[in-house]
């Protein structure tokens, strides 16, 4: 907890940019999550036409907000990271560069949250070949290097002149960005399409095994890391599948990797299953590393 009583962080990334919001919270609660989108999201852009939430988040506050906002909500599948990965990496870089300034009882650093949000938004990113701030704003932020030197400061002119300005220079910018976003998609798609495990497909009133992790404390690796059998009862799009459990009756939305044949040799599945967690840990990296370097 910091000398301000903040324990969480909340952010948010506009996935077509790349800018990133973030916010100091005391809470990690739904109603949290609520304020900061109203007052961070909608009373800064406006309102956002879709939403992509962490499951652990989703309630009856959350489903109000995103009716009351006329949103699609999007919630990403358990264990599957991908869709959550430009949210992660920010995690990972703010805690990154946090660690080199707090202090040592490190309780201030909600203090340095903010710097580390204008430098990951005045960065180039990869992806885009742009900064999220050009992208957003129509404008390059100043960076501490910038401010050590002596610069000019240029007229802006007539508003309608710079309006014009700006408006050319973000659509030839986001044009720009379209295409570095869309060979980015296939470089991603071609890694993804090297490393697929199999092409197995499903069909309603199948018959699946379930790949469910045990998690806990004193959980090994010899733990039982398969369910079911499970029926397949329907698609839920984006290559999930809604399966019930045969055994208990529970009804499990799964990803598709997360499935195997029932007719999968008993032997096999553990190999199997070692497989699919390691190409997991490898994606998981490749989606998070997709920032810019930090000026």
């Amino acid at each position: 907890m910091t000398a301000n009583g903040n324990r969480y962080v909340i952010a948010a990334v506009d996935y077509a940019t790349r800018y990133t919001v973030v916010a100091a919270v005391p809470s990690h609660t739904a109603v949290a999550v609520a304020h900061f989108i109203v007052g961070k999201l909608v009373m800064v852009f406006g309102p956002a036409r879709e939403l992509v939430i962490a499951l652990e988040l989703n309630g009856e506050v959350i489903g109000v907000l995103v009716d009351l906002l006329q949103a699609r909500q999007v919630t990403p599948v358990p264990y599957r990271p991908a869709l959550l990965g430009l949210v992660e990496r920010f995690h990972r870089s703010w805690k990154d560069m946090v660690a080199i300034f707090v202090s040592e009882a490190q309780d201030d650093w909600d203090h340095w949250l903010p710097c580390t949000a204008y430098a990951y938004n005045g960065a180039k990113q990869t992806s885009t070949g742009f900064s999220p701030n050009e992208l957003m704003m129509g404008r390059k932020l100043r960076t501490p290097n910038e401010l050590l030197r002596a610069g000019g400061v240029s007229q802006i002119g007539a508003f309608a002149e710079y309006h014009r300005k700006l408006v050319t220079r973000m659509e030839s910018a986001n044009a720009a960005a379209k295409q570095a976003l869309a060979m980015d998609q296939r470089r991603r798609a071609k890694y993804y399409n090297r490393k697929e495990r199999h092409t197995t497909e499903f069909t309603v009133g199948g018959l699946v095994w379930v790949l469910k992790p045990p998690r806990g404390q004193g959980i090994t690796k010899l733990a039982h890391q398969w369910v079911g059998p499970a029926t397949i009862f329907q698609s839920t799009g984006f290559d999930n599948w809604e399966v019930t459990r045969d055994d208990t009756g529970e009804h499990l939305v799964v990803h598709c990797s997360f499935l195997v044949s029932s007719r999968c040799p008993n032997e096999s599945l553990g190999v199997v299953a070692d497989k699919i967690l390691a190409e997991l840990r490898e994606e998981s990296d490749e989606a998070t590393d997709d920032g810019g370097a930090m000026t």
